[in-house]
């Protein structure tokens, strides 16, 4: 809950979500807390990280994908 949480607040001040932006975001905010040892007393292996780092991705980038602007259609 603790990394989907960071991770959706963070996503919101991109500027520009793409979906190489969100990923890295995802990755360097699983990482940090890696490192910093907040996972060393629970039960998540680094597989289990692994995929919540993708699915965290595959839902950000659905949810911010940028959407095709068609011309305007002129009446006639």
């Amino acid at each position: 809950m603790m990394i989907s949480d960071a991770v959706e607040g963070a996503s919101r001040a991109l500027s520009e979500p793409t979906a190489s932006r969100i990923e890295r975001l995802v990755h360097d905010i699983i990482m940090k807390r890696l490192l910093d040892g907040q996972f060393s007393e629970c039960g998540l292996t680094l597989t289990d990280l692994d995929r919540i780092e993708d699915s965290l991705t595959k839902s950000l980038t659905a949810m911010y994908h940028g959407r095709v602007k068609y011309p305007e259609q002129r009446t006639a």
